[in-house]
């Protein structure tokens, strides 16, 4: 009832903690149109949760706090600036060579398939060492906000990518 009340007021700020907590999946779509709707009416929307999927999917700006103090603010794309691309690549060649370029770290081989991170700034000249080997698959995933949240709280935590997070 707090939430309906809530999105249905007319308010410039709405200040939500947790919304979604005990939403079914088809509520907790509706609940997403519902924000989206009232942030194309001009309405601030400032949400508080625990659910990053649900953050990354709704949030235009995202702040990160640790003891009480922001430690990181910006857009999801600002933020991945801080943090690897996880790579996947099959290739014909040693696609492991890719290690010998500034930028790319963590280069393992797991079967036929070669992972690694690779820094923003460096995926196109990791990219271009990779096509001349036979490039038969590739992937890359920037960092979720789990990545990035786990890289500001993580003390040796794995994240979802195998990379351990300081």
């Amino acid at each position: 009832m707090a939430l309906i009340s809530a999105l249905a007021s007319d308010v410039e700020l709405l200040v939500l903690d947790e919304p979604t907590s005990g939403l079914d999946p088809l509520m907790e779509l509706v609940f997403q149109q519902c924000i989206r709707e009232a942030s194309s009416q001009g309405r601030t929307v400032l949400l508080s949760s625990h659910i990053l999927a649900e953050v990354e999917t709704l949030c235009s700006k995202v702040t990160i706090i640790r003891q009480g103090h922001a430690v990181q603010t910006g857009t999801l794309a600002e933020l991945r600036h801080l943090s690897r691309t996880a790579v996947t690549v099959i290739s014909d060649g040693d696609a492991t060579s890719v290690g010998s370029l500034p930028g790319v770290h963590d280069v393992h081989r797991d079967g036929e398939r070669v992972l690694f991170t690779v820094d923003e700034a460096a995926l196109s000249s990791a990219m271009a060492h990779l096509l001349p080997l036979g490039v038969r698959s590739f992937t890359s995933t920037p960092p979720t906000l789990e990545e990035l949240f786990v890289h500001h709280y993580g003390n040796g935590v794995r994240t979802a990518a195998g990379v351990e997070q300081p």
